[in-house]
């Protein structure tokens, strides 16, 4: 009983392990012994493969009520963009970088976090202003160099 057990957990890991080496890479792995996820290592470790989010929906016209952006996600796509809507950036850690793209139909406004950053107890800031715009069709790269910091080109 216990051996079939462990054949049936032995053959879920599979299933699950080709599944998931197909989902992150779109190419099924070849036969023989292999790291399942090796493509994706390999991307990785050149610099290629990063975290993303897309379908992001920009909502609220102030800083209180836009939409919070994921952390510790680097490529973000914003998709629905209406007008005078805004997204929030996470808290400004330094190190942190990201980039957005705004593929919405109207400028969107980028405010850094609502809380105050827990290192400097004050809120943070971007481009040393309380927000930034960003046009349709258009990327911005902030990242963080200092607490509380974020800049933004």
């Amino acid at each position: 009983m216990i051996k079939t057990i462990l054949n049936m957990l032995a053959g879920a890991l599979l299933i699950v392990g080709v599944g998931a080496a197909y989902a992150v890479t779109g190419v099924a792995p070849h036969d023989g012994f292999q790291v399942i996820d090796g493509l994706w290592l390999k991307g990785l470790a050149g610099g290629q493969n990063y975290t993303y989010a897309s379908g992001i929906t920009a909502a609220g016209s102030t800083q209180t009520t836009a939409t919070v952006l994921p952390t510790n996600i680097f490529i973000i796509e914003i998709d629905t963009v209406a007008s005078s809507t805004g997204v929030n950036l996470p808290t400004c850690v330094p190190g942190t970088q990201m980039q957005i793209y705004n593929n919405g139909a109207n400028t969107v406004t980028i405010y850094p976090a609502v809380a105050n950053n827990p290192v400097t107890s004050a809120q943070d800031t971007i481009n040393n202003a309380t927000s930034i715009t960003l046009a349709s069709h258009v990327a911005t790269s902030p990242a963080c160099a200092k607490a509380g910091v974020w800049f933004a080109s």
